[in-house]
């Protein structure tokens, strides 16, 4: 009788392990999201950034059924460690903030990347954007290799734009920022790194590209037109000596939110219209639609930074 109890069990136990072998049971239970939690990069007046962001977190908080909540931090690196204490659901960063994210063991995703105009009138739009490096026009430097024994600016180190593909860029055509610039300034935001370009306060640094028109239209910048594809800027007071394609700015999801969540954020974000939600959206340029974006879409990203990585350590 023992013998038959025994093997009754062992028996029962074989066939518990098959069923969960055969439906799968989660490591652990996706989180249950009451506020979505949204933080956007710091690009200019937060309380200016919020307003034309209300539309879309009205959407968001709509098509989800639950409460929204943006914050706009301080730094780059604000942004990620706030995500990383699980006090922020999605944020809006460059890509080279959702690899940093991935290097630190986070689990994040990306989940649609930001289409912007190349130019005026663009309605098709572009999936990429152009991390430039430019100088004053009267600055006398017309070529990469005048800015060896120059001070330079870049944003910021975990920026795609701003710090990592610049610095793949100068890389790739002999510069080694540590070793071969005068000065090297963090400026913070596109907007101080492209003031500190155009005040003088240093010889040449990097930027965004989707940022000329907007700058123009806000009496920062005077220029007739920008020739994306050429790397030209025409009648300006700046001078464009190179440029780096990067991949779009992505949303950037929690996985603990489970993909089932996810799957719900990224439609949602995917049914945005232009009118009426995206068009007043203004704060890093003019943002058509969303689309689909993945891990894919940011390996080129990863190749960047381990070039930077590795001129950071030949700096002597």
């Amino acid at each position: 009788m023992m013998k038959t109890v025994k093997t009754l069990k062992a028996k029962l136990g074989v066939a518990l392990i098959g069923l969960l072998i055969s439906f799968g049971v989660p490591a652990s239970a996706a989180e249950k999201v009451d506020t979505l939690r949204i933080g956007l990069l710091p690009t200019e007046d937060a309380g200016e950034m919020i307003k034309q962001f209300n539309p879309v977190e009205q959407h968001l908080g709509k098509e989800l059924g639950v409460k929204t909540k943006v914050t706009i931090t301080q730094s780059y690196n604000a942004l990620i460690e706030a995500m990383r204490a699980n006090h922020l659901d999605v944020v809006y960063v460059g890509g080279g903030q959702y690899v940093k994210a991935r290097e630190l063991g986070m689990d994040v995703v990306p989940i649609v990347a930001r289409v912007t105009p190349a130019f005026p009138g663009d309605t098709k739009g572009r999936t990429y954007y152009k991390s430039v490096i430019i100088t004053r026009s009267d600055s006398g430097i017309k070529s990469l290799k005048d800015l060896k024994g120059k001070t330079f600016s870049f944003v910021s180190p975990t920026s795609t734009s701003g710090g990592i593909g610049p610095r793949f860029f100068l890389g790739k055509n002999g510069i080694n920022p540590e070793k071969d610039f005068k000065k090297i300034f963090w400026a913070g935001t596109h907007e101080a790194s492209f003031l500190a370009v155009i005040n003088g306060k240093v010889d040449a640094g990097a930027m965004a590209d989707h940022y000329f028109y907007h700058y123009r239209d806000r009496k920062m910048l005077k220029f007739s037109e920008y020739l994306e594809t050429e790397n030209v800027i025409t009648n300006s007071e700046i001078h464009i000596l190179g440029a780096q394609k990067v991949p779009g700015i992505p949303m950037v999801v929690r996985g603990a939110l489970g993909k089932e969540f996810i799957k719900k954020l990224q439609d949602a974000f995917l049914s945005l219209k232009f009118k009426g939600q995206l068009e007043h959206m203004m704060f890093m340029g003019t943002t058509l639609r969303f689309d689909p974006s993945s891990h894919k879409d940011y390996e080129d990203v990863v190749v960047m930074k381990k070039m930077a990585a590795k001129l950071k350590k030949k700096k002597k």
